[in-house]
């Protein structure tokens, strides 16, 4: 008998590098403009004298992108 493919899974495709990077950028300058905008809101709201919170949002969300980001090419896939 010949051995069949237990497993229900298809095979695993391989991701264009390019495709990859250029998603992990996207991603990159999506997160952080959504945490600038939402900071700027806030800053609004609050009527702060400086962009504090546009400031704490767009660090905040650099560090969470940069964490995913290493974090996916750490993998290695």
């Amino acid at each position: 008998m010949a051995a069949e493919n237990t497993s229900n899974k298809p095979p695993k495709k391989k991701i264009n590098p390019a495709l990859k990077y250029s998603g992990m950028a996207m991603q990159m300058a999506l997160t952080i403009g959504v945490g600038i905008w939402i900071g700027g809101k806030i800053d609004a709201h609050f009527e702060t004298s400086k962009p504090y919170f546009t400031i704490l949002l767009a660090i905040l969300a650099l560090t969470g992108v940069m964490y995913s980001i290493i974090r996916d090419v750490s993998k290695g896939d």
